[in-house]
């Protein structure tokens, strides 16, 4: 198997983990903003543990700095929207597939920005996709 493709399988993973931990915050009224910052901790530790075992420095553009702050702002608003709605008793059986439509976003934006081909395959892994997450929302 093609190393992109396990890292990939880790990441889908690691964020699964990452969006449970945010219906059990949710769960538990943890306060969002609270969650997020000791989220970031954690975020910023492993950073700094990476820099440090790949002895590299600190290294980004202005541009990239600025798409990377961006990412984090609509991420921590993403995952507040989602700690919420498990406070106020969203089911994670109809919340995790809703906001995993998120990867409509996110193919529909490579397609658009790196004019990725646009193939039937594509497509039918897609509508596969979204029709197994209405199919769960129910």
């Amino acid at each position: 198997m093609p190393i992109p493709i396990m890292l990939a399988l880790f990441a889908l993973v690691c964020g699964g983990i990452i969006t449970f931990c945010s219906q059990v915050a949710g769960v538990n009224q943890a306060y969002g903003p609270s969650y997020l910052l000791f989220q970031c901790v954690g975020f910023g530790v492993v950073a700094i543990v990476i820099h440090l075992v790949q002895r590299h420095p600190v290294d980004l553009s202005p541009k990239m700095t600025g798409i990377a702050v961006f990412a984090g702002v609509i991420g921590a608003i993403g995952v507040s929207a989602l700690l919420l709605a498990f406070r106020m008793g969203g089911e994670g059986s109809i919340i995790f597939p809703i906001a995993g439509l998120a990867m409509l976003v996110a193919v529909t934006l490579s397609f658009i920005v790196y004019r990725e081909p646009l193939t039937a395959t594509k497509l039918l892994g897609m509508g596969l996709g979204v029709s197994s997450i209405i199919v769960l929302a129910r």
